[in-house]
Parts: structure tokens; sequence; C-alpha cells
């Protein structure tokens, strides 16, 4: 027998649900992994369920392997290996091998794939064809429109136009159909085909599991949910875990929805709420319930804390993002002397991944290790940079004919591909232009004031040069004209542009700037080979979830960075607050990363420019919904300028205190989070 008497109450009430669905709502650090392999082993072991009907779902390969040598790890009965542990996409597989003779030769790996979309991407002639990130945004919007199964004409790319978008989609289509290969979307979409249009299929499948479990069940997207409600039905043993206000991979088809429906779907559903946070102190946990609370689609819940009170909350407000990084670092070093704790135990999380950039700079300087979590293409990877540095490597050496090739028509100088591949080899690029290629006068003297251009760049320090490129020589115009042709914003272009100006701030010269990027390149390369780095975690909201550090920074808690500008640049009101929503999920995910001391950072200055505070930072401090409703008519408070009152009248947020000179009105909201007022 496995013994179950250590869990609290609703863990217990969880791990022994046996038939029928149940929705187990788990706040951070409440121990659903726990849950889910104390459920398992309870199955098999107490209840001698059959171990090959179960089917334990994890969204990751890790988190499946993690699972399953826990629940190994509570029994040594042979049956436990039994059960069927996998991903979504591994245990789909699986069906297609079964039933439509697929194996693992039959998957195009992601090398391929970007080859190929790439190759389709330059035959359309679609500017930037060859830059990772453009071919990145490319395959997650297609696989987007898959896992939503929706039409592919319904949908906006943020990339490309609509018809390109369309056509790219076809041609990645036929180009997996001659190569007679599925993509891991097709995984998916092709098992949901089969159970829905094969009752034979759909009937040995349901035969075989006749248990499922589903961890993180707040990040299933529409194929997946769609596949596992035909394979639950008629009995819908259908056990899930999860925490809608986690749900923050709404870009990938996830969203809160389906936890929120889920008793719609499967009626009659046990709910539990695990609610007791084992990961972080009592004033990490009141900030993050105060922050959430404000969120509307949600099940109505306030977590509490097993571990007693003793975290440090600390809000600062440094210049700008420099100086942000400036500090946090030293705030490092100060603790790693005097708590004697290893750098592993600190985290710098933030919202995008463009904002590492002046942490990656600052801590490099100061030699202190760190780890980037996600992936190490750095803002000078960027194609726009690419363009931007294109210009500076030139400034320092004119025979650079790659560089000249890559800037001649950004912006648009009329140069056409055959002159370009006509000089292309030649020693000196912008003479032969000129003279071995049948061009207009007035192209003549564009490539001459060009050139004239280049020389003086070269005297100017990296800063002002970028700012020279991008303003006299129209660069951020030729960035205009490419979104307004492809009908994209230009927000993110833009930004990269500013980061990157802002990046060579202290560099006197431009091959010193240009040697400090090799630099980075080369350490960033280094960082992501060597895995047994102690090091300082940097990583963005979205990949620190799951994590837990016991001292987490959060920067720039500004507006337009958290929440990001695009979540709020939306003209239907509906969507604005659903992106609003899924954006303060993320905050929320952020701070609940936090054992023991939690320090946000909102800088006062972004690129030259006076930003504010986020939202959220002031969501928290707010009194809450309970503080609110609290003060009532009648009330004795005291006042910090007016002294003692009686609330004699309230309306809303709207109160009227009814002091010893003469009745006052007030706004209680604001009262209470300046800390102005309070009862006594």
């Amino acid at each position: 027998m496995i013994s179950i008497d250590k869990l609290n109450e609703n863990q217990l009430k969880a791990v022994e649900h046996i038939d029928g669905p149940c929705m187990v709502l788990a706040g951070p650090g409440s121990g659903k992994t726990r849950v889910i392999t104390y459920r398992i082993a309870n199955m098999i072991v107490n209840k001698n369920i059959k171990p090959t009907s179960i089917l334990a779902i994890s969204f990751t390969k890790a988190s499946s392997i993690e699972m399953k040598n826990r629940a190994l790890a509570l029994s040594n009965d042979f049956r436990m290996n039994k059960v069927t542990y996998g991903t979504f996409h591994s245990v789909f597989f699986r069906i297609l091998r079964y039933f439509e003779n697929y194996n693992i030769e039959s998957i195009l790996d992601e090398k391929t794939k970007r080859i190929g979309l790439k190759s389709i991407l330059k035959g359309l002639n679609i500017e930037n064809s060859d830059d990772d990130e453009t071919i990145g945004q490319v395959i997650n919007e297609i696989s987007y429109v898959k896992n939503e199964l929706m039409d592919k004409r319904d949908f906006k790319s943020e990339v490309l136009t609509n018809d390109e978008f369309i056509k790219v989609y076809n041609f990645y289509e036929e180009y997996k159909q001659q190569m007679n290969k599925i993509d891991f979307d097709d995984m998916l979409i092709k098992t949901y085909e089969l159970l829905k249009h094969n009752k034979a299929a759909l009937d040995r499948v349901r035969s075989v599991y006749r248990y499922i479990l589903v961890d993180e069940f707040q990040d299933i997207n529409k194929v997946q949910f769609e596949a596992l409600k035909l394979i639950a039905n008629p009995n819908n043993n259908i056990f899930v875990v999860g925490d809608e206000d986690q749900s923050i991979y709404g870009f990938r088809g996830s969203r809160p929805d389906f936890l929120l429906e889920f008793e719609e779907y499967f009626s009659n559903t046990t709910k539990v709420l695990l609610d007791i946070n084992y990961r972080s102190k009592g004033e990490i946990i009141d900030i993050a319930n105060r922050l959430i609370e404000k969120n509307t689609n949600r099940y109505e819940k306030v977590i509490k804390c097993g571990q007693g009170n003793g975290a440090k909350v600390n809000y600062i407000s440094p210049e700008d993002s420099e100086e942000e990084a400036v500090y946090i670092a030293k705030d490092i070093k100060d603790k790693i002397q005097e708590m004697y704790t290893e750098y592993t135990d600190f985290a710098v999380i933030y919202r995008t991944n463009i904002q590492s950039r002046a942490l990656v700079d600052v801590f490099m300087d100061m030699r202190i290790p760190f780890v980037v979590k996600d992936s190490i293409v750095t803002i000078y990877d960027h194609w726009a940079a690419q363009d931007i540095l294109a210009y500076l490597r030139i400034g320092v050496n004119p025979n650079s004919n790659k560089d000249w090739i890559r800037i001649i028509n950004k912006p648009f100088r009329y140069i056409s591909k055959d002159n370009l591949n006509l000089i292309k080899d030649e020693p000196d690029f912008i003479n032969s232009l000129i003279n071995k290629c049948d061009l207009h006068p007035k192209q003549v003297k564009t490539i001459n004031d060009l050139d004239i251009d280049i020389s003086y760049v070269k005297g100017l320090s990296p800063k002002n040069a970028i700012s020279y490129i991008r303003t006299t020589l129209d660069y951020d115009r030729y960035i205009l004209d490419y979104c307004a042709n492809r009908k994209i914003k230009t927000n993110g272009l833009i930004e990269i542009l500013n980061e990157l100006e802002s990046s060579a701030t202290n560099f006197k010269t431009i091959q010193e700037y240009l040697e400090h990027i090799e630099r980075v390149k080369s350490e960033l390369v280094d960082n992501k080979n060597n895995k047994e780095t102690d090091g300082v975690i940097f990583t963005t909201m979205h990949s620190a979830k799951g994590l837990e550090f016991k001292n987490v920074y959060i920067i720039g808690a500004n507006e337009g960075t958290i929440p990001h500008e695009k979540s709020y640049d939306i003209d239907d009101e509906a969507k604005k607050n659903d992106q609003i929503e899924e954006e303060r999920r993320l905050m929320y995910v952020a701070i609940t990363r936090a054992e023991e001391n939690i320090c946000i950072s909102s800088p006062v200055n972004k690129y030259g420019k006076r930003v504010s505070k986020s939202r959220f930072v002031e969501d928290i401090k707010a009194p809450t919904k309970k503080e609110m409703d609290s003060i009532s008519i009648g009330d004795k408070i005291y006042h910090k300028k007016f002294k003692e009152g009686t609330i004699v009248e309230k309306n809303g947020d709207s109160i009227k205190i009814r002091f010893k000179d003469r009745d006052r009105a007030l706004n209680s909201k604001v009262c209470l989070t300046k800390r102005i007022i309070w009862k006594i």
C-alpha cells in the first residue's frame, strides 16, 4: 500500500478521486506534481487499476520524465512502469504509428523545416527571407493557425501580407507532401482528424486509455482539447491539473477558457482547489494575490502561505535600463558576500528578450557569471540591427562588398540585382557601381552622396553614427515603408533600432563597438555550451514558468513593456482586455517564482523618453476587494491630515467623511492605496 497521509486535505481529496471528471485548480507552489504522481500510485497500488489503462500527459519532455521518475520513486511496484507517460506529441504520434503506419523517418526535423521555409520565402521574393527571426515568426504563425483549427484566410500575419501568408502556408504544405513528411503540428491535427472520422480507431484508443491525467492544463490549445474530449468520452475519466492564473501562452493558442469552461464540457466535475503555496514567503504571496485579483476571467481564489512571513519586497526606479542593470549587478555582488549564497539563487526576469541586452553588457563588464535561459539570438542578430551594423562596418572597411550589397537599397536606391551581381567581386565597389553599371545620372548622384555620408559616419561615435544612419540616411523611413507595404505595425522594429542605439552609448569608436558585439556573441555561445555554470539566471517571464529562486528581480516594470504595448494597441475592446489579462498573468508568474526576496524595477526613462510605471505595480499597491468592502458607513477612521472622522456616505469608491471642522468627499481607493486613511 502507498501511504497518502502526508498530503494536506485538498491534495488528499484530489488523489483519492478515481472515476468521472476532476479539475484540480493548483496555485503556484501548491504541490501539483505531487498530487498527480500520488494519484497514479494510489490508482495502481491501492486500487488495483490496470496501469496500461492510465495515460499521463505533460507538455514538455522534461516534465514528462520528471512525472514518471517521481511516480516510480513512490513505489517499487513493477506495474508503475506500465503507465503511458508522454507529451501530447509523443502520445499522438504513437497513435499515428499504430493506425497510419507513420515512423520516425516520417517526421520533418526543425532544421529541414527552416531550410524549406527559407527557400519558399526567397522564391516569393519576400524581403529579409534570410533572417532567422523572420523565419521563426512565420513558423509560429503557421503553427498557431493549425493548432487553433482555423482557416488560414482568417489569420492576420504580423510579418507577411495576407496574400503572402496564404501562399507561404500552401507552398509549405506542398513541400511536406513532396518530401512525404509531417511536422509536429501535423501530429496533433492528423490524430484529431483520425479520431474524429475513424470510429474504429477512436473506439480502440478509448478502450486502451480509460483514465486520462493532464498536467498544466491551462496550456492546452484547441486541437489538443478537441482530441482529448473525443478520447475521454463517454466515461469522462479525465483528471486535469492547472491554474488559469498561469495561462501565458496565448500566442500558441492556449487560453484560460478551457479550464474556466471545463465543467460545461464535462458535467458532474469534481472541483478541488490547491490553495496553499509552499514555495514563497507571505509577503510575496500577498502582492501576487493583490495583482491577480484584478483579472476578471478567472476563478475567484486567494492563495494562502505555507511558509510564514519574512520576505523583502523592494521597488526601485533607476534612471534607465543601464542604471537598472548596474544596480542589480552590485546588489547581487553585495548579497553574495553578505549571505554566502550562490549565483544560481538569483534570477532576473524580463518580459522580452531584448531587455537582456543591458544585463549581458553590465554583467560581462563586472565579471559576474550568468546563464541565459532562452535562445542565444541577440538583438545584434536581428535583420534590422544587421543592416545598421553593415553601414557601420563599411565606415570602418569600405571594401566590404557583402555589407554594401546588404544596404545599397535600404532605403531603395534603384540599384538592380543584375548590376549588383556584375560588381559583387570588384575590389572597389562604389567606383565599379558608378563606372561599370549603366546608371542614370540621378542614381550616380545618390551613390556619390551615400559615399560621402559613409565617410562622415566613420568619424562619429557609434551612437551618433547609428542616429545619423536612421535619420539623415533615411533608414527609419525604409522601416516605415517596409511595415506599410506589409500592413504590419512599426513598434517592434523601431524598438530594435532604439535598443541598438542605446547599446552603443558607452563606446567612443565604431571599431570598439563592433568588437564588443563580437565579444558578446562569443560569450553567449560559450554560456549556452557550458551547462554547468554557476551563474545568475536571465530569463523571460514565459521561460521562467515552473522555476523557483530565492531572490528574483523583475526588470522593466513599465507601461509598454509589461503590459507590452502590443497588448493594448488593439481596437477591439474585448480582445484588448483579454491581452491585458494575459500580461497580468505573466507578471503574476514572474512574482510567484520568488521564494524569499523580490525586487521590482521600473526605470524612469526608456530610450531617452519618460515612461510611466506599469499599471501592475499600481495593482499591487491598490487595496484588495476585501479591503474596499471592509469600509462601511459608520466606521471610525483616522486621516493623516484631518485626523479622526466618521464615514457618513459611501457610493462605489467615493466616501464622505465627517471630520470635526466639516464633511469631506474622498476617493477611498486612492486614500487606501496611499495609506492616507485607516480604520480605528
